[in-house]
């Protein structure tokens, strides 16, 4: 046999697969299949039952849209001004296009996450109808936005508070705000959304002081202001570099382009849905878009009626503040600025919340390290999310010196590309996911024209400073590299492995090539032969080594039938997505005798993969029978993957608590 491969000194170490003279190395070859048979104990299951039906998620409705809402209504302290620059008199009608659009996204959004209730936003229904790697593009937007949410609301919070005290360090006190929040967010999200609870109801009673008080400025003012802006000419727009006069439809297109940057923090909640108690997501997207669109257009409006707008422009960063000057005086400015500060630290707060459900969800489906997984026992909280959350922020607030003007421009392609692909998924969930059951269904229609009408304000952004495209690709491909670093981990692993062994090639003794080779008649390998240890003695056995442990944790998929196709193609989903070389595949009941048979034959023809079949016994499947799964087999149900339920399944998707849908 040694001839075959040439002198047993530069053979390697091979394994012949049985009957059909293929071979793979011995160090890949992944050990064959087994038929396993499980019993679940009944009062077990009704124990796991009674658990699962008396736990709930611990955020109401209006904590919940605490969170999340101070990060929408804070955006007009900053995005009234900025659109009244480039829309001039239209401002309103730009801020309740803005409005319209985030209506079609209230039922996109809706759709999505009643369907696949799971934190993640746009990562979470891209992996559910997609491949793993396209998800993790979106992964990587989100990162990037949460990451630029934090720095930009956290040194704008302090340039805020600065105007009324001067002597005020932004850098430093950026950084303390940053980790004040940070500690917050280790104490829990429940004790974080009573306080953003309370930034919320104060941001709420100062928006509506404001814009009381500045309505009645405008009456006494018998609209003068009003009527002179609305007969100045439209702003000139600064087109890539060059300067165009301005024109109706010039201030309506980049206004609206920039007013969109004012519904930043919608996506926030389905970050942390899985924290909302059933039937709360829903409301805090109707509370949100209510927030919107009654003060949003109204706040613009205002300003136009008590301040020129050339003193709107001039104060376009402070234009609320500015605003509180004018009809209220001092007192009335400073307050504004309090709450600002106040409001913008609600959404700092808002970015530790959604990055730790995302990058969670990562984790868990090992995208991410780990470690990142840990809980304190204090708490129970991941404290390494938030304090390397923390350095990362902080770090980029020294390196831009709190000047962020080119971070904000970031943060508005990354906004406005997470929005894009949550549209493209929900089409993708329409197509190949048509049989998922939810009770809230968005038109084909709101679909392609929010899509679209978000591509547009995309290109508004980016004809507007094109120069922030060049920046905003270099942070993503920063993060988009990590994430691909990790996901791409054991191909990189491969590639070292071969290089070292090109280089320092391991020549093994007669004996052992011998020992590590089957012929067409020999019997299969036994378990403990899957990866023999000698291949570890080689230069390269510390990456194999490596590799190894980081195939080891298994995948379960859960089959009703021994469907060929449905098999096959969750076979080659998981190997072209997971990093693994172990699969079971489970089948809950005592039909289909055949079933494992079916399971051993296509373990032969993957040889890289050890498909176990696994057959639980004296039950039905069931949400309880899953968890009890994952128990015992320490295996999380993120990892445990199912075709897509029918619409007359008993069971829907939000109920298994995460299994993922791979199959049409």
């Amino acid at each position: 046999m040694a001839d075959e491969y040439g002198s047993s000194e530069d053979a390697p170490l091979v394994v012949r697969i049985q009957g059909d003279g293929g071979h793979v190395r011995s160090w890949d070859f992944a050990g064959w299949g087994r038929l396993l048979h499980d019993t679940a104990d009944a009062v077990e299951l009704k124990e796991i039952d009674d658990h699962m039906a008396a736990t709930h998620a611990p955020l109401g409705q209006w904590p919940a849209t605490a969170i999340c809402g101070n990060d929408i209504l804070s955006s007009c302290l900053y995005t009234a001004g900025v659109a009244a620059a480039k829309a001039g008199k239209l401002a309103p009608v730009a801020m309740a296009m803005v409005a319209a659009v985030l209506y079609l996204y209230r039922f996109i959004y809706g759709e999505v996450v009643n369907a696949i209730p799971l934190n993640g936003g746009s990562y979470n229904v891209l992996l559910n109808t997609t491949s793993k790697r396209l998800a993790s593009i979106a992964a990587a937007l989100g990162i990037l936005s949460y990451v630029a949410t934090g720095v930009v609301s956290g040194t704008s919070a302090c340039t805020y508070l600065a105007s009324q005290i001067p002597s005020l360090a932004i850098v430093h006190s950026s950084i303390t705000l940053l980790f004040f929040f940070a500690v917050l967010a280790i104490i829990g999200i429940s004790e974080s959304a009573m306080f953003a609870l309370v930034i919320f109801v104060f941001h709420t009673i100062t928006l509506v002081m404001l814009c009381g008080v500045s309505l009645y400025f405008v009456i006494q003012d018998k609209g003068k202001i009003l009527t002179a802006n609305y007969h100045a000419p439209y702003p000139d727009i600064n087109m890539a570099g060059q300067w165009i006069d301005g024109t109706f439809w010039t201030a309506l297109f980049f206004g609206t382009s920039t007013a969109m940057l004012g519904i930043s923090g919608f996506e926030t909640s389905a970050q942390f849905v899985e924290e909302q108690a059933p039937g709360v997501f829903p409301k805090t997207l109707r509370n949100m878009w209510w927030g919107v669109i009654l003060f949003n257009p109204l706040i613009a409006f205002l300003a136009l009626g008590v301040m020129p707008l050339e003193s709107i422009q001039a104060n376009k960063n402070t234009v609320l503040a500015a605003m509180g000057k004018t009809v209220g005086g001092r007192h009335l400015e400073t307050w504004v600025a309090v709450d600002a500060f106040v409001v913008l630290s609600g959404a700092v707060l808002t970015s530790y919340v959604g990055i730790t459900g995302l990058v969670r969800r990562m984790a868990y489906d090992r995208i991410l390290p780990a470690f990142l997984l840990q809980t304190n026992s204090c708490r129970g909280t991941n404290h390494n999310i938030i304090l390397l959350y923390f350095v990362i922020s902080s770090s980029l607030i020294i390196a831009l010196h709190a000047q962020v003007d080119l971070l904000s421009g970031v943060y508005t392609f990354a906004f406005l590309g997470l929005m894009i692909m949550f549209g493209f998924g929900c089409m993708l969930l329409k197509f190949k996911r048509g049989d998922l059951r939810r009770s809230v269904i968005a038109p084909w229609w709101a679909c392609i024209v929010g899509v679209i009408l978000m591509m547009m304000a995309f290109v508004g952004n980016l004809l507007g400073d094109p120069t922030v495209l060049s920046y905003f690709a270099l942070y993503f491909l920063a993060v988009l590299f990590v994430v691909e670093v990790m996901f791409e981990r054991v191909v990189i692993l491969r590639l070292i492995k071969y290089l070292v062994d090109f280089l320092s090639p391991n020549r093994p003794p007669k004996s052992t090539v011998g020992h590590a080779l089957l012929d067409d008649n020999a019997s299969v390998l036994s378990p403990d032969e899957n990866v023999p240890d000698r291949e570890y003695t080689s230069p390269s056995g510390s990456v194999a080594k490596v590799i190894h442990a980081i195939n080891m944790p298994p995948i379960f998929f859960f089959a009703k039938a021994p469907h060929l196709p449905t098999l096959n193609k969750a076979i080659l989903y998981v190997r072209q997505n997971e990093q693994t070389s172990h699969l079971y595949i489970v089948h809950v009941g005592d039909d289909h005798e055949e079933f494992g048979n079916i399971v051993l034959l296509f373990d032969r023809m993957y040889p890289k993969l050890r498909i176990d079949f696994l057959r639980i016994k004296g039950c039905g499947f069931s949400p309880a029978v899953v968890e009890w799964i994952s128990r015992k087999y320490a295996t999380p149900k993120n990892l445990m993957f199912i075709k897509q339920p029918n619409h007359d399944c008993a069971h829907t998707i939000a109920s298994l608590g995460g299994v993922r849908v791979i199959t049409g």
